[in-house]
């Protein structure tokens, strides 16, 4: 298949395979279904951006054949001019083509008997009527969908059926819905021309039935047109109607009757045929049609099809780059992709020669005027977005005010998924009018049935949501002053405030934050644009910003907690306590995005403020010293961090009993750090010491107890991986299953600690189908993309790399590193592991490049924190690859390095440092470099707790 980019779109040709195909009277699901291709496939045709294969063109060809699609007497030359405009490789086969037509026409000829096809029928009484009273568009495009389905839906059955299914086939009726400017009235102007070039109708009327007066009018002046009945002397209009009608009715040629903004059906249904040969198509602004006809809803453009109107209207297509279609695309979505906004814009551009980027500056500023603005040339539909709109809201503020403030309030809200209890729940908040409306499910639907009527809402029952289209509301929020404005943004924040989850810390309450998620995000974008400065925006930031951290979105929730914390600080003052909060809860989503010096930054900052109040708020202290501490552990300063932690003790030790049981936390990670620097005995009585504590005042069942229990086995593993603490994790889990239930994130944390211990312990089997569950758990209740679901990834990685699958594992390690770029970036070190796990992969596979790209990279990364324990696993491991290629002094500087870090940090009788100090013996023994093998075997020697060495073979290095 051909291809084209978008400056070499052939629209000409594109437009042939539609017409062509339309002609036939397929849709693109059926021609493609036809010839065994991708409803793709034909779209890329009729968009002129590919060419079909030879085969495909020919069968396309024999079905037009067939349909008679083809100009009558001029078939042949119709088709070698579509070959030619197909750049096919090879010539067309004309024994081939003249062989079909002659089958074609001999098929012909057998029907005449029986009936001629359609494009052949003619009028036997009368002329052809046509009342259209618009021009065809010349810059009408896309909607072929739509296009397609009226087609399928309203062509006329052929005169040769029976008058029993005529008639009943006449009764078929279609009609077009949607917003007022989305473009119904010009799908029905170019249905009827396509009709018309068809063949389908003979005649083709229209009807104005936006009133009744209208409507009467219509029926009048077509009854002028009708030679068989003399109306001349008649004034009755009523009587006129009667008799077009009963034309209609008995008339023998197929003909199809549109009526244009037909918005009370009601009103229009006296006044229909019920019977004949011809077909209906309404076009209406109401959305309860069901009980009429079939209903098709116009809905926005899509970008490339609104970026071509928009061209196509400021006469600037045919010369179109790709730069403009980008810039034009761009600016359509500015403008929601309404066609009639599209229409304006495109008309103010062309006749005021201004570029799309002026266009798009203007639109940014000057909304209101430029969507009131319809330019010096609009034949085809007269009135501005603004005005069409505005009769709508006129209506509405007179004959149901309550219905007019809940537009209102819509405009100020996300406009896709609006949950109709934001609206109900929140009623406290509203005006008067429409806090009654609200008050019960029938006042609320009867007012949404008075926005359903001009489509200014779209429902969506089963979900309980509205939705409102974005220039609604654009023209809604232009139409009232700047302080009206904000008084609608402050009403909607205190009722998003009273509707958010008050615990969105809690995994039941998520589905209720997520499904306000929206709201609160598009009402954090109005309260900066309106500089609103208020207790309840503050707490409503904050409570989402504390939703998406649990959902590890950790960029959004920072971004949320900023805001809340710049109006904090203006409402309050910047050492209040509450403020302090924010900046604690800011400075913890910096850390686990390791974004260290932000994270200290923060803590230094509020240190002094929380020292000033540590005799009232001495919990405030504690979590900051707490927090600071923890940057300064996961940097490997472990000294520092221990200090801090030793100066927070005393502090909690002089806390309530339940209070000390509730921030017993400060035990386990002072116990991490010293198990960190080889203190296991200090660090297991610390874990201990806090498991002893919650069992002894939260009983033995409790879900603190079980974090305990893991943490102690943790610490006891670190010192042991064979240490005997299966007991404590099983336990865990347990505490954990039966107080949340198999699916809680909890159980996965439990699952996947034992997983991990097993996977040490070398229990693959074992530990396989837990890290499975866990992933499993994590990917539902956290999202595939979550951070925690990278750690499972990672681990069961890891378990697939001891396992020696290394394809297995690279593809886990793939997609654990995917997230974590995508989350935190490429250059954070929460990667390193992951990466230091592909490097492996690769080295084991001796794909030695890819390794050490991988070394390097991770190294790099590790500079900014090149104390970390970490930044020693990947010296130690690119010492390996080094020594595996031969490059042996390479690789002893690397272990040298890796050995200066771990006696420095971990002290020198760790488990790493002696692993890395053995290695690095390994290697002077092979290179005959005795003397400093005897140098380290001596400082070994005079350490006070030595170890006894060993040679170790090459492999476990």
């Amino acid at each position: 298949m051909q291809r084209s980019s978008y400056g070499e779109r052939d629209y000409p040709f594109g437009q042939m395979m539609l017409t062509l195909r339309t002609t036939i009277g397929l849709t693109q699901t059926g021609l493609a279904s036809q010839l065994g291709v991708s409803r793709n496939a034909v779209a890329q045709w009729e968009g002129g951006s590919s060419y079909p294969k030879a085969e495909h063109l020919q069968h396309v060809i024999e079905l037009g054949v067939r349909a008679f699609a083809f100009p009558a007497r001029h078939e042949e030359e119709a088709i070698q001019t579509l070959w030619r405009a197909a750049r096919q490789k090879v010539l067309l086969d004309e024994h081939w083509l003249r062989d079909l037509l002659h089958r074609a026409s001999a098929s012909s000829s057998e029907q005449g008997a029986v009936g001629a096809p359609q494009r052949n029928r003619t009028t036997t009484n009368w002329t052809a009527l046509w009342t259209v009273p618009f021009p065809r568009n010349t810059h009408f495009t896309g909607r072929h969908e739509l296009l397609d389905q009226l087609t399928v839906q309203l062509t006329p059955l052929a005169s040769s059926q029976p008058t029993a299914l005529r008639r009943a086939a006449l009764t078929q009726a279609q009609v077009i819905k949607g917003l007022g400017g989305i473009g119904k009235t010009q799908i029905a102007v170019e249905y009827a021309y396509r009709a018309r070039e068809m063949g389908h109708y003979i005649h083709t009327l229209w009807i104005a039935a936006a009133s009744e007066e209208t409507l009467l009018m219509s029926f009048a002046a077509l009854a002028e047109q009708l030679p068989s009945i003399s109306f001349k002397e008649e004034t009755d209009q009523r009587k006129l109607v009667r008799a077009v009608i009963r034309w209609l009715e008995q008339c023998q040629e197929p003909w199809l009757l549109i009526l244009d903004n037909a918005d009370d059906l009601s009103m229009v249904q006296p006044y229909l045929p019920v019977q004949g040969q011809g077909s209906l198509l309404f076009t209406t602004r109401s959305s309860a049609v069901g009980w009429l006809a079939p209903s098709l809803e116009v809905s926005a453009m899509g970008v490339i099809e609104g970026a071509e109107l928009l061209l196509r209207r400021a006469g600037r297509f045919a010369q179109a780059s790709d730069e403009h279609m980008n810039e034009a695309a761009t600016l359509a979505a500015e403008l929601a992709l309404f066609p009639l906004a599209l229409d304006q814009a495109g008309a103010y551009i062309e006749e005021t020669s201004c570029s799309l980027a002026d266009y798009f500056q203007l639109y940014q500023a000057h909304r209101h005027t430029l969507l009131s603005r319809r330019g010096r040339q609009a034949t085809h539909y007269p009135e501005s977005v603004a005005t069409t709109w505005s009769l709508s809201f006129k209506y509405l503020e007179a004959t149901n005010p309550a219905a007019a403030e809940l537009l209102r309030s819509c405009a100020f809200l996300s406009p896709d998924a609006i949950p109709e209890e934001v609206l109900t729940e929140g009623a406290f908040h509203w005006p008067p009018a429409l806090q009654a409306a609200v008050a019960d499910r029938l006042s609320f639907n009867q007012m949404l049935e008075a926005l359903l009527a001009f489509s200014l809402v779209k429902r969506f029952a089963e979900d309980r949501f509205l939705s409102i289209h974005r220039l609604v509301q654009v023209v809604q929020r232009e139409r009232l002053s700047p302080e009206e404005q904000r008084q609608w943004t402050e009403r909607v924040v205190r009722v998003l405030n009273a509707v958010f989850p008050q615990s969105p810390q809690e995994s039941t309450s998520w589905h209720l934050c997520l499904r306000y998620l929206d709201q609160v995000q598009d009402c954090a974008t109005l309260i900066r644009e309106q500089h609103v400065l208020l207790p309840e925006a503050s707490e409503l930031l904050e409570r989402a910003g504390a939703y998406l951290y649990e959902r590890g979105l950790y960029t959004p929730a920072a971004l949320l907690y900023q805001h809340a914390l710049s109006m904090r600080e203006q409402l309050v003052g910047e050492t209040h306590t509450t403020s302090i909060s924010d900046i604690l809860q800011l400075a913890h989503i910096y850390f686990n995005q390791g974004a260290f010096a932000a994270a200290e930054a923060l803590y230094q900052r509020a240190l002094p403020i929380a020292e000033q109040h540590a005799g009232a708020e001495p919990l405030l202290l504690i979590k900051v010293l707490r927090g600071l501490a923890h940057v300064y552990g996961d940097q490997g300063k472990y000294a520092q961090a221990e200090a801090l932690y030793q100066r927070a003790l005393p502090i909690w030790e002089q806390l309530a009993e339940a209070e000390q049981v509730r921030r017993g936390g400060i035990l386990a990670s002072l116990a991490f750090v010293k198990a960190q620097q080889g203190k296991y005995t200090e660090a297991t009585i610390l874990s201990q010491r806090l498991l002893c504590l919650r069992e002894q005042h939260l009983g033995p069942e409790h879900p603190h107890v079980a974090s305990a229990l893991l943490g102690l086995a943790q610490i006891m593993t670190l010192k042991d991986e064979d240490a005997p603490v299966e007991h404590f994790n099983l336990r865990a889990l347990r505490i954990y299953e039966q107080h949340f239930g198999p699916e809680h994130p909890l159980v996965a944390t439990a699952l996947h600690a034992l997983a991990r211990l097993y996977t040490g312990q070398g229990k693959y089997a074992e530990a396989k189908p837990l890290y499975q569950r866990a992933l499993h758990i994590r990917e539902q209740q956290l999202g595939p993309e979550n951070l925690d679901v990278s750690d499972t990834l990672s681990g069961l990685a890891n378990l697939y790399y001891k396992e020696k699958k290394y394809t297995e594992a690279e593809s886990l390690y793939q997609r654990a590193l995917s997230i974590r770029e995508q989350q935190l970036g490429s250059e954070n070190s929460v990667i390193i592991d992951v990466l230091l796990g592909l490097a492996n992969i690769y080295r084991e596979q001796e794909h030695y490049m890819q390794a050490e790209s991988l070394y390097m990279r991770a190294l790099r990364i590790s500079e900014q924190h090149p104390e970390r324990v970490e930044t020693t696993h990947i010296l130690h491991d690119f010492a390996r690859l080094q020594h595996m290629q031969g490059q042996t002094k390479e690789a002893v500087a690397l272990y040298q390095r890796a050995l200066s870090i771990r006696e420095r940090v971990l002290g020198s009788e760790h488990p790493l440092t002696v692993k890395t100090r053995e290695c690095l013996q390994g290697l002077f023994a092979v290179t005959d470099q005795v003397e400093e093998t005897k140098r380290m075997e001596t400082q070994q020697q005079k350490r006070a707790t030595p170890v006894q060495s060993q040679q170790l073979e090459e492999e476990i290095c």
